[in-house]
Parts: C-alpha cells; sequence; structure tokens
C-alpha cells in the first residue's frame, strides 16, 4: 500500500513540475518535446554538417582559394578599372574640358620613370595635354651626376619628351642628398620661373611623404603645394600630388587593386547609374592613371634606362 501511495505521489510532483514549464507528458509520464524544439534540433545538425563540408572543401581546394584571391580576381579588376579608364571615368571633367600645359616637378633623375610612368603614359595619351619635366637635381650625391643626366635623356626619349621639355638642373644650392632639406623658398622661385617660360597651368609633384620619405621629394612636394596653395602664381590652376601609401601596400603586389577599386567605387556607381538615378559627382581632387600592359613595357624600358640605379642601396 505504502509502495503505491509512494508511486502515486512521483507521478503527481513529477506531472506539476512538467506541468509549471509548459512541458507536456506522455502516457507514460515522459516529458514530450514539442515540434519546434526538434526543428531547433535538426536545424542546428543541417548548419554542422555544411560547416563540416565547407571545411572540407576549403581542406581540399585551398590552392585553388589562394589563386582566386590573390590572382584571379585581382586581375578581373585591374580589367575592370582598364576599361573604364579609356573612358577617362577617373578623371575629374574639370580637367577634361579645356587645354592644359602641365609640369611635372621630381627630384633627381629617374623619379619620372619609377614613381610617374602611369601619369607620364595616361597624359601623354590625351591630346589637350602638354607634358614639360623638371628635375631639379642630377643625381650626383654619390658622383654619378653626368651619367644620370644621360640616363634621364634615354628616359625622356622612351618617353617621347621633347628635348627642350626634359630639364634637369645643376643649382650650387640644390643638390642631391638625402640629409639636406631643399629651402622652399628656392625652390618656388625656380618653378616660378618655369611656369612663366613656359605658360603651365597644372603642376604635378610628390606629396608630403614624397612616396618613398626621402627627404628631397618631400622637400620638392612641400614647395610646390605651397606654391599652389598660396597663389603665388595665378597662372597654375590645378595641382596634383602622388599619393603615398604604406610599405605594405607599396608592396603588395596585385593586392593592392582591392583597395583601388574600393577607393574609387564612387567613380564607377556615378559612371554607371547616374543616367538612372540622381547621384553626386565624386570628389574631384582625385585622378586614378593605370597603366595598360603595353604601357608598363614602355615604363620598364624607360626605367632601364637609368642603368646605374639597378642597385640596393
Amino acid at each position: 500500500m505504502m509502495n503505491i501511495l509512494r508511486e502515486q505521489f512521483k507521478k503527481r510532483f513529477r506531472h506539476n513540475k512538467n506541468r509549471s514549464f509548459d512541458i507536456p507528458l506522455d502516457e507514460t509520464g515522459e516529458t514530450l518535446l514539442p515540434d519546434n524544439h526538434i526543428q531547433v534540433s535538426s536545424h542546428r545538425r543541417s548548419i554542422s554538417k555544411c560547416l563540416i563540408r565547407l571545411r572540407h572543401w576549403i581542406s581540399t581546394h585551398i590552392c585553388l582559394l589562394i589563386m582566386i584571391v590573390f590572382i584571379w580576381i585581382p586581375i578581373l579588376l585591374y580589367l575592370i578599372l582598364l576599361i573604364l579608364s579609356k573612358s577617362q571615368a577617373f578623371i575629374p571633367k574639370e580637367f577634361q574640358q579645356n587645354h592644359h600645359r602641365l609640369l611635372l616637378i621630381v627630384a633627381h633623375p629617374d623619379d619620372e620613370a619609377l614613381f610617374f610612368s602611369p601619369t607620364i603614359r595616361s597624359l601623354q595619351k590625351q591630346s589637350h595635354i602638354n607634358l614639360s619635366l623638371l628635375v631639379f637635381s642630377r643625381g650626383n650625391y654619390t658622383g654619378l651626376g653626368p651619367i644620370r643626366v644621360k640616363e634621364l635623356n634615354g628616359s625622356c626619349q622612351v618617353f617621347n619628351f621633347p628635348q627642350d621639355r626634359c630639364i634637369s638642373l645643376d643649382l650650387p644650392d640644390i643638390q642631391d642628398n638625402p640629409k639636406i632639406w631643399w629651402l622652399e623658398e628656392r625652390l618656388i622661385s625656380v618653378i616660378d620661373q618655369f611656369i612663366n617660360k613656359w605658360s603651365i597651368d597644372v603642376l604635378v609633384s610628390f606629396d608630403g611623404t614624397g612616396v618613398s620619405g626621402h627627404i628631397n621629394h618631400r622637400a620638392v612636394g612641400s614647395a610646390v603645394r605651397v606654391l599652389t596653395i598660396s597663389k603665388i602664381n595665378s597662372k597654375i590652376k590645378m595641382f596634383y600630388e602622388l599619393k603615398s601609401v604604406s610599405v605594405l601596400r607599396k608592396y603588395s603586389s596585385l593586392l593592392d587593386v582591392y583597395i583601388v577599386f574600393i577607393t574609387f567605387t564612387p567613380y564607377l556607381m556615378h559612371l554607371l547609374f547616374s543616367h538612372l538615378i540622381p547621384i553626386s559627382s565624386p570628389n574631384v581632387s582625385s585622378m586614378l592613371l593605370i597603366n595598360t600592359p603595353e604601357d608598363y613595357m614602355v615604363s620598364r624600358a624607360a626605367f632601364a634606362s637609368h642603368n646605374s640605379q639597378f642597385s640596393w642601396d
């Protein structure tokens, strides 16, 4: 009798306990799981199986994934940018509208080929652009000045610069030296002379970091910026500077295309959809100039003229 009462008490207690949580019992007193709980468990198992399959696929196709991410997609993005650049999608309209006389200003022979090849090659294809080159020194820091001047002339020939528009200076107070900052006032004075001589209205040079961080590059970029901002010469309408990037980006090769593509996405959106929906024009202060494979080979040939610089310092 006591055993029967004990069993009934256990069943009633278990029934009340489960009912307080709204969990039903079957006829034997066992807990019944709701349908949604079964569905959730099944869903979790499905996700787990998918993740296992994905991990297995990645582990067996790792080489293919590396090729896709590091080679194929960057090449595809480069081709997209290259095709769109032919329509001047990445050149501000204000730059396209009028005839311009552009002066590229650098510090040493080989700067033009090493840093500004896409600029030179792209702008030379524009019929409304006259391009001139001013090099502030002969690169005589190690005593190779005369040799480097000849190399510069060879590079200018490859780039199809007129000989009288490819000038390297040899001023006593502006000599190649990685430890001496060139005075901005002196640089501005010289630049101003060539602006007036050639009726220049657009300047192109280094930014404040000078791409490689060379002190002479930075001095030239700073002088050009001061000249432009202070409006010392009213003939100058625009000034473009070569943007310096981190060392990681500089040596990232094709992977840098991802960053470039993202940076110029507003230009792409404006080009593709501005006729369908109102999209504001992107920042006109930026310009993207891209070397074609042919341009790349010409740039390599131009830099090959600087044979004395084929060394690690």
